[in-house]
């Protein structure tokens, strides 16, 4: 017989044993640990019996299985303090105070960005203005120099025409 939930029951005349309902967190718990059991046979058939370390996972006295807070554990091992990982927690932990607070300070970083490229442009444009100058001084002194230039040639030539008339 099929119950409207879709469980098989027996007539009451037969004594039927109890039926445990198992929810979805002790499957993937059992699936989890049946993985590792294969993972462990893997490992024991590659390496010759060395095994790595066990999960983050282990089973209580009554079967079910525990999961282990893995960000409490250092590298080495050993627990973290309470205090470190509730600040870790606050960090990562979104409240709109430390939203406001996290855009207050990048406003101010975009701020301060804006601000130094303003600074390097105008120290730019000051040694810009430096070269230009520079630039004008020396095709004014190359125009002059052009002209002496031209002023000894017409001396040289003028002197050459005096001492050949003499």
């Amino acid at each position: 017989m099929v119950k409207e939930g879709g469980e098989m029951s027996r007539p009451p005349s037969q004594t039927t044993p109890q039926l445990y309902r198992v929810s979805e967190r002790d499957l993937t718990e059992i699936e989890l640990h049946s993985v590792d059991s294969i993972n462990d046979l893997h490992l024991q058939h590659s390496h010759k019996g060395t095994r790595p370390p066990r999960p983050a996972y282990t089973p209580s006295l009554n079967g079910n299985l525990h999961t282990c807070d893995i960000a409490a554990f250092s590298q080495r091992g050993h627990p973290v303090s309470s205090k470190w990982q509730s600040r870790l927690q606050d960090m990562l932990t979104p409240s709109s105070s430390r939203a406001y607070a996290m855009g207050c300070a990048i406003i101010t970083l975009l701020l301060l960005t804006v601000l130094l490229i303003f600074y390097f442009l105008v120290q730019q444009g000051g040694a810009l203005r430096m070269l230009n100058e520079a630039v004008r001084e020396k095709e004014v002194a190359a125009t002059e120099l052009s002209l002496l230039i031209k002023e000894l040639q017409a001396l040289r030539h003028n002197l050459t025409t005096t001492r050949g008339g003499t």
